[in-house]
């Protein structure tokens, strides 16, 4: 286990906690209630409605299904969807793979919504001071250094996003109690009977279960950064971060109805509304703030998604840096280059954070869709809950989100279509290299490699070919360690024969615990023949020239190989034997008569080969002791 040193409960922890895990769903106060009131006449009925709609769903969704039911699938300290998905994978249908995909994609979607939609719903604010403020311009500014900040790292920078939610939670508490002195009174809304009105009678009742949803589009982060976090620090300061909000959410609805009562907003967003003239500039900034911290986490979050997703092979290979001591602080840049264009593109497209909330909202209904279905497995196959008890829960949460799903459905022709196009182009990403990694992987032919020791053995004696290198290392995709690609064994004595004084089969092996580093070792010819296999988590990323040299030099000091070299006038010198690395890359040749699919899937495939990264640098072999090799599948 690999859990952030903030994990434990300290006050350091919560602090780190806040400002981890609140970003998205802690601003949603910029925009709910705007979103909720639109255009409509401002009557109690609408007001106590939807701040009904919004307690019963932060406490529905966030409080019962995330903060205690779902925080329950801890992986070794780990959360998220690709977590999950490792916890019942071995259990659960092949189909549930598709269902992981879904989720992944939607999340994607959300880490380009977001950012935009916070930071413009917070920089709308100065339009209060001055109708005239540009305000596209100052957002794409924040997001141009937003984006360009990323490679550099946040381990400095990170350390203030606590104290900046503290400030910004802090406000909304504030000012919320100050706004609802207007009316005491709207606390009755915490009656669930005015939620069922207002969804049974309103004519805009879609609108507004699509407008509510968007108060708990974060909830995913609290279980997404449990490992970052910790379970309890994050029970903890949601007690906090709900109190905080719902007064927030109250204040607004008392002011409404104080000020606009059988009118309607006129474009005006309630949140500044409630601050005095004299803190709306001050408001801005804390906004703002909250909102790049909001926008920090979607970004680190889709970081760490796509790592994972690598490693569970359901997103080809990306270059992935590491800008601080923290290993798990990522840098993907061409991650990074696709969500700042969306942004931008999302902030140009909509122009207003109103005409944005349309487009926001349907991915993260289908995140939940898609945890809830993992869920299930996990409580049925890993808990043992029986399905009579599972069942229950189940039908709640799919009945819930299929109706903020539908409400979010509404929207399509709003903007949720640009949302869900997006979706589709990751989701998409995402089948075909899966499907084309298995379609690819049944063309392989292994065979049994204690029928070859004996020729491999020849081939290593024969002085009468030329020695390729005294250690020749392949990598191998076969599970068992007595099976080995055909085409690997024919690299070694038929293709250009290659002599070696040994010979090595390196296999990794992805495991469900995230953190695991360990490795075995097998000889199979004594002296000759020699098999490791690395076990490593879904959150490591594998390096061949760090964790093959560390193996080699335990091997050795442990005593189970003997490493010299062969040349004996580098031998007196101590030099270390040399290794020369063997990649095999796949190419394929499809006929008229491949099925369909198959054609289709493997020439987006191809595509895909184009933009990712190389095998043998994502894997980190040292070009100067590499051959790359081509084998052809049928």
């Amino acid at each position: 286990m690999n859990q952030s040193p903030h994990s434990k409960v300290t006050f350091a922890g919560l602090l780190v906690t806040l400002g981890i895990v609140y970003g998205d769903i802690g601003t949603s106060p910029l925009y709910v209630m705007s979103a909720i009131l639109g255009t409509n006449i401002i009557t109690q009925e609408l007001v106590y409605g939807g701040l009904s709609c919004i307690f019963w769903t932060l406490t529905l969704q966030a409080t019962f299904k995330y903060i205690w039911l779902t925080l329950q699938a801890d992986n070794h300290g780990e959360g998220g969807i690709f977590s999950l998905y490792a916890l019942i994978k071995r259990r659960a249908p092949r189909w549930i793979v598709f269902v992981a995909m879904l989720g992944c994609a939607a999340l994607l979607a959300d880490g380009i919504i977001t950012p935009a939609i916070s930071l413009t719903a917070s920089v709308e604010g100065l339009l209060i001071l001055s109708p005239n403020i540009p305000v596209l311009p100052i957002v794409i500014g924040i997001l141009v250094g937003l984006f360009a900040f990323q490679q550099f790292g946040t381990e400095r920078v990170g350390k203030s996003f606590g104290p900046i939610m503290v400030v910004w939670f802090s406000m909304l508490i504030f000012w919320g109690i100050l706004a609802m002195n207007n009316n005491w009174g709207i606390v009755a809304a915490l009656n669930p009977w005015y939620a069922y009105h207002i969804l049974t009678t309103h004519p805009s009742s879609w609108f507004i279960v699509g407008a509510v949803f968007l108060c708990v589009t974060g909830a995913e982060a609290l279980y997404s950064d449990l490992g970052h976090a910790g379970k309890t620090n994050i029970r903890l300061t949601w007690i906090f971060v709900k109190t905080a909000l719902l007064i927030n959410y109250f204040g607004q609805g008392a002011w409404v109805l104080a000020t606009y009562e059988n009118q309607t907003l006129e474009g005006l967003n309630p949140f500044y509304s409630i601050m005095p003239r004299w803190f709306v500039g001050a408001g801005v900034v804390i906004a703002t703030l909250a909102s790049v911290v909001a926008s920090q986490a979607l970004i680190s979050g889709s970081f760490s998604l796509i790592s994972e997703a690598i490693k569970l092979d359901t997103w080809f290979r990306v270059q992935i840096r590491y800008p601080s001591r923290l290993r798990q602080q990522l840098f993907i840049p061409m991650i990074n280059n696709m969500l700042f264009v969306g942004c931008v593109f999302v902030v140009l497209h909509f122009q207003k954070a109103a005409n944005m909330e349309a487009a926001y909202g349907i991915a993260i209904t289908l995140a939940m869709l898609s945890t809830t279905m993992l869920l299930t497995f996990y409580l049925h196959k890993t808990l043992h809950w029986s399905w009579i008890r599972v069942i229950p829960f189940t039908l709640i949460f799919l009945t819930i989100e299929g109706i903020f799903f539908a409400g979010n459905v509404q929207k399509i022709a709003h903007g949720a279509g640009v949302t869900l196009t997006l979706m589709t182009v990751f989701f998409a990403i995402m089948y075909v290299h899966h499907e084309s990694k298995s379609l690819l992987a049944n063309k392989r032919k292994y065979v049994d490699i204690h029928h070859y020791t004996d020729i491999i053995d020849a081939v290593s004696q024969d002085e009468d070919i030329p020695k390729f290198a005294s250690n020749i290392v392949y990598l191998t995709t076969a599970r068992s360690n007595n099976r080995v690609e055909k085409q690997i064994l024919k690299s070694i004595y038929q293709k250009q024969p290659k002599r070696a004084d040994a010979y090595w089969f390196l296999h990794f092996n992805e495991t469900d615990v995230p953190y695991q580093d360990e490795y075995n070792f097998l000889e199979i010819l004594p002296g000759k023949i020699y098999r490791v296999n690395f076990s490593l988590g879904y959150k490591i990323k594998p390096n061949v020239r760090e964790m093959f040299e560390k193996a080699i030099k335990e091997l050795t000091k442990q005593g189970h190989i003997k490493l010299e070299n062969k040349y004996e006038s580098l031998r007196k010198y101590n030099l270390p034997p040399d290794f020369l690395f063997i990649v095999m890359r796949n190419t394929f040749n499809l006929s008229s008569d491949s099925p369909f699919r198959e054609i289709l899937l493997l020439n987006s495939y191809k595509v895909l080969q184009y933009i990712s990264e190389p095998p043998e640098q994502y894997l980190g072999i040292d070009r100067n002791a590499l051959l790359v090799e081509y084998i052809a599948l049928k």
